[in-house]
């Protein structure tokens, strides 16, 4: 009797951790297809680079139809600016187009901004500083960049998301933006810290 019921544990036991393999191997199998996806593009500016939504827009209706609405501008801007790109650089962050607006928390200007990795291989984690200057006035500024900051946990090579940045004009003179062209927007980065495995 004794026997009997020790030979049906181990039975049981054999056939729990054969499922417990066939589970972790389904999750490592699941968890590869995930990390190999390729995500549908938006748009694929000059047959290569790829704009995706990030996790927020995949989230908003609104946002994937602001996007999708824009389409026509986005590609006639990008023929503008590509010629920044610096393939040399793993990141490159390209303005696609810029507002001024004036309210009553004061003048600022606002970027949406294509940031796509430019290398052979795929980017996990990112920092940079990011330098705006413009052509014709002196004003310039900065500040950090940082995958945390995109909505991403990774771009794929050639792969990249729009994001939006204000940047608050109040205390500089009307003059530096009122002739204000996309391709004399520069923006330059720095100090850049890249992650290419998990």
């Amino acid at each position: 009797m004794k026997q009997k019921l020790l030979v049906g544990l181990i039975v049981i036991l054999m056939i729990l951790t054969g499922c417990h393999n066939v589970t972790n191997k389904s999750e490592e199998d699941s968890s590869k297809n995930n990390e190999d996806e390729i995500k549908k593009a938006i748009i694929v500016f000059d047959n290569k680079y790829r704009l995706v939504f990030n996790k927020g827009q995949e989230k908003s209706e609104s946002d994937q139809n602001t996007l999708n609405d824009a389409k026509p501008l986005l590609i006639e801007n990008f023929e503008k600016v590509k010629n920044k790109i610096n393939t040399e650089k793993s990141i490159n962050i390209l303005p696609l187009s810029y507002t001024l607006t004036t309210n009553q928390n004061g003048k600022f200007i606002s970027f949406n901004l294509f940031i796509v990795n430019t290398s052979s291989e795929n980017i996990y984690n990112f920092k940079t500083d990011t330098i705006f200057s413009f052509v014709g006035n002196p004003y310039e500024f900065s500040y950090i960049t940082e995958m945390k900051d995109i909505g991403m946990d990774r771009l794929l090579n050639n792969e990249g998301v729009i994001v939006s940045y204000d940047q608050k004009i109040t205390d500089q003179p009307e003059e530096y933006f009122n002739n204000l062209k996309l391709e004399d927007i520069n923006i330059n980065l720095s100090n850049i810290e890249i992650e290419n495995s998990k």
